[in-house]
């Protein structure tokens, strides 16, 4: 027999209908009862650490890449008016306390628009001592012995970063250039930390300043890439986030 459940992440008011994003679980009822966790800020390992206890507790654990609802609290939990297990909540409370998460505000049916089934639980974990890095960073200027690169910066909310870079000529992009290199990011407030296999950084600074665009001025965020071993071809670049 199969079982429906949902969660439906359907965006705030203030964006665009054109950007609504719904996301539908279809889950077998032999599959038991599932924590959907969404993690912003926090590392891996300490998102491991409560999902192994949840495991434990007879849970199947989801991870959910989409945005925290703004509304929520920095630790919450949403469930159904009948959530079926309600005396589960006081040990996820506890798993969640000693892995020293804060305790979490309850979020009924539907609250953030949200939306879960009977057997389902959806636990929101944001960071709110760390900065919030932009989907995508973009070099601003970077030369190199006489060379252009074009290099971006992508960045996943799961501490995930991945360095895209192309050496162009006059303009004109040299064939087999292409490099990608995937790492790991670190942030403590406005400060970051890369860590790839064949290089890495000090803590580097993050600044916020303003920018004149065709759109008029607009808030960014700059970032000056130093490595260790000062062995990369983005060295001393600057690279660019604008915010609309």
């Amino acid at each position: 027999m199969l079982a429906i459940d949902k969660y439906i992440k359907v965006p705030n008011s203030y964006i665009k209908a054109t950007a609504i994003l719904i996301m539908v679980f279809c889950l077998n009822a032999c599959a038991g009862k599932t924590v959907y966790l969404f993690n912003t800020g926090y590392s891996q390992d300490a998102i491991n650490q409560v999902s192994e206890q949840l495991v434990l507790l007879g849970y199947k654990v989801e991870a959910v890449d989409a945005e925290i609802p703004p509304e929520f609290t920095d630790t919450a939990i949403a469930t159904h008016p009948v959530f079926s297990a309600p005396n589960d909540l006081t040990l996820i409370e506890d798993i969640l306390s000693k892995a020293t998460f804060p305790l979490p505000k309850y979020y009924q049916f539907a609250q953030g628009n949200h939306f879960y089934g009977v057997d389902n639980i959806g636990l929101y974990l944001r960071n709110g001592e760390q900065t919030k890095m932009p989907p995508v960073m973009s070099e601003k200027s970077c030369k190199k012995d006489g060379k252009e690169i074009d290099a971006t910066f992508e960045f996943f909310k799961t501490g995930d970063v991945r360095i895209e870079l192309e050496i162009y000529i006059n303009r004109e992009f040299v064939q087999g250039t292409n490099q990608v290199f995937s790492g790991k990011y670190k942030l403590i407030k406005d400060s970051i930390q890369f860590e790839f296999p064949k290089f890495n950084t000090d803590y580097l600074s993050i600044r916020e300043v303003t920018v004149q665009t065709h759109f008029g001025e607009r808030q960014a965020d700059h970032l000056v890439f130093h490595s260790k071993q000062n062995n990369t071809l983005i060295e001393n670049c600057l690279f660019e986030a604008i915010y609309d």
